[in-house]
């Protein structure tokens, strides 16, 4: 049986197999009750009962099988159910030993698939059965008491479990997809802008050498924004990250001053905008993302203009440039934006009639 853990759990390692120190507690909680409360439980029943040294041998095997509850939960219900037939066969009294079979049913049902859980409830409860001396009523409302209950009972906790470790593993994933994203639109960009900015150099580097310097001042920048960006979000990744964002609308001026820089003529219009920061930020990380497929895509003397305004409870962004719309396939860059809106519960959408025009609405909080 292959075991998995997803953390640390201190205990001994017995034959190979890490005893979890809650198992054992567990087994010398049932061995003491066993062997205190097994005597008392036969002056309280009716008949002749002998309790001799064999049955308390049998009483420690079964609370010994708990042991392997959580590495080998067959050999846990093996074991016990092993112990309890014995027991039952040599007509000693029921008593504290069936708290294991309690026990051992829990077990299996929490760390043993549920076909594994049922086959075990139902074979103890056969087991039971040729020993049960009450009417077939009683021994039915005894078995969903002691058998069918705690294996209903681990079913639940499993399941519990298991939707606990899937909320991390969605929160995990969430957070990797929004790191990815905030890389793409920060090295994206910077990549795009120094590509554009290397081209305008290596073309008038001989012809006019202030405008090739104005250009490798402008990479350099630009190079040295992205590491910035590049560093906040590993910082983020390692922890050590202050807390986000850091970017806001008032930052829009700077980023259309750069694309300037790279022969993208860009307007920016920001009207009595105060929304939260992490509204302001998703709208940035859009018009950066905008303007960049712009400078990729776009042909020479297109220019862009920039809105962004409240209405209705909304913060729109429009990002408008004044190109030959043609056909487009949905990339990563616009499935991003999409996905940024969404993420705050608004809406992205791209028209291609009179330019190529990118409207995404956040709603804000009341």
């Amino acid at each position: 049986m292959k075991i998995r853990t997803s953390a640390y759990v201190p205990g001994r390692i017995v034959g190979g197999m890490r005893i979890r120190w809650q198992d054992i507690a567990l087994t010398v909680a049932l061995l003491f009750f066993g062997l205190g409360g097994t005597r008392f439980a036969a002056r309280l029943q009716t008949g002749s009962f002998e309790v001799d040294v064999f049955a308390y041998v049998l009483i420690a095997v079964a609370a010994g099988g708990l042991l392997f509850r959580s590495v080998r939960p067959l050999w846990t219900v093996g074991v016990t159910t092993a112990a309890i037939t014995v027991y039952l066969a040599q007509d000693y009294p029921f008593g504290p030993i069936l708290v294991s079979g309690v026990a051992a049913m829990y077990a299996v049902a929490v760390y043993a698939r549920i076909e594994l859980a049922a086959a075990s409830a139902l074979v103890y409860t056969l087991v039971i059965l040729p020993w049960w001396n009450e009417s077939v009523t009683s021994w039915i409302t005894w078995s969903a008491g002691w058998i069918l209950l705690p294996a209903l009972a681990g079913v639940l906790m499993k399941l519990r479990r298991k939707s606990v470790v899937d909320v991390r593993e969605r929160a995990v994933i969430s957070e990797r997809l929004h790191l990815a994203q905030e890389v793409h639109d920060v090295v994206g960009h910077g990549l795009s802008v120094i590509a554009m900015q290397a081209g305008v150099a290596l073309y008038v580097l001989d012809k006019d050498p202030a405008k090739a310097r104005a250009s490798l001042e402008a990479i350099r920048a630009t190079s040295k924004e992205a590491l910035e960006g590049l560093r906040s979000e590993l910082d983020t990744l390692r922890g050590s990250a202050p807390l986000r964002p850091s970017i806001s609308l008032a930052d829009l001026p700077a980023l259309a001053a750069r694309m300037g820089e790279a022969g993208l003529e860009v307007s920016v219009e920001v009207d009595g905008v105060s929304a939260p920061d992490t509204h302001q930020l998703a709208a940035y990380r859009i018009v950066q993302e905008s303007l960049t497929n712009v400078l990729r895509h776009a042909s020479r003397g297109v220019t862009a203009a920039v809105k962004v305004y409240e209405v209705r409870g909304e913060l729109v962004v429009e990002v408008r440039d004044t190109g030959t719309p043609g056909p487009f396939e949905e990339g990563h860059g616009i499935t991003g934006m999409r996905s940024r809106a969404e993420a705050l519960g608004g809406t992205l959408e791209v028209r291609t009639t009179h330019g190529f025009t990118v409207v995404a609405r956040l709603p804000l909080p009341s």
